[in-house]
C-alpha cells in the first residue's frame, strides 16, 4: 500500500525497530526495489529534531536509548525532501494518533516537514487502543498499517 502511492525516486524515512517494534527489513527492501531512497534517523544532541541520512540497514550503527543509527558523516537528506515518514509506537488509536517514547522526535520532525508528507504508523494490531492521551504539540498519522488492516485515518 505505502510502495502504491509513492513514486519511484520518492525518499522515504524508515526507522530501525528495536525491542517489540515492528521490523522495517522487507519494507526497506520492497521500497528500494520499486525505485524509493530510503532514509534513516539520527538523534542530534539533546534536540528533538532528527537527521535523516541515506544509508542501509548494514551501515546502522548502535547508538543511545537502544536504537541504531547512521553515522553522523552519512549522506544528509533535508527534512523537506522526505514523501513518507513511516513510524514505530507504543501504541495508536484508529484517528491517527501515537505514542512515542516519549522524546517528541517525530513530532517536531513532523512540524517542520513539507505538509504533504504522508506519515505513517507502523504496528501490531494489538497495539491500537480505543484512544490515546495528545498534547498540543503531537502530530496526528495519516495511515497506521498493521500486519491484518490498513487505517486511513487523515
Amino acid at each position: 500500500m505505502l510502495a502504491a502511492r509513492l513514486l519511484p525516486g520518492a525518499v522515504v524515512a524508515l526507522y530501525s525497530g528495536k525491542g517489540s517494534e515492528v521490523d522495517t527489513k522487507r519494507l526497506d527492501e520492497v521500497l528500494r526495489v520499486r525505485g524509493m531512497t530510503i532514509v534513516y534517523p539520527r538523534v542530534i544532541g539533546d534536540g528533538q529534531l532528527l537527521a535523516f541520512h541515506a544509508v542501509t540497514l548494514d551501515d546502522l550503527v548502535a547508538a543511545r536509548f537502544g536504537l541504531r543509527e547512521p553515522r553522523p558523516d552519512a549522506a544528509a537528506v533535508e527534512i523537506s525532501d522526505i514523501a513518507a515518514f513511516v513510524v514505530p509506537g507504543l501504541a495508536f488509536d484508529r484517528a491517527g494518533w501515537r505514542i512515542g517514547w516519549g522524546r517528541g522526535h517525530y513530532d517536531a520532525t513532523f512540524a517542520t516537514a513539507s505538509p504533504s508528507a504522508l506519515r505513517v504508523g507502523l504496528a501490531f494490531e494489538c497495539q491500537l487502543v480505543d484512544q490515546v492521551a495528545r498534547e498540543p504539540h503531537d502530530v496526528a498519522l495519516h495511515v497506521i498499517l498493521t500486519q491484518l488492516s490498513t487505517y486511513m485515518v487523515a
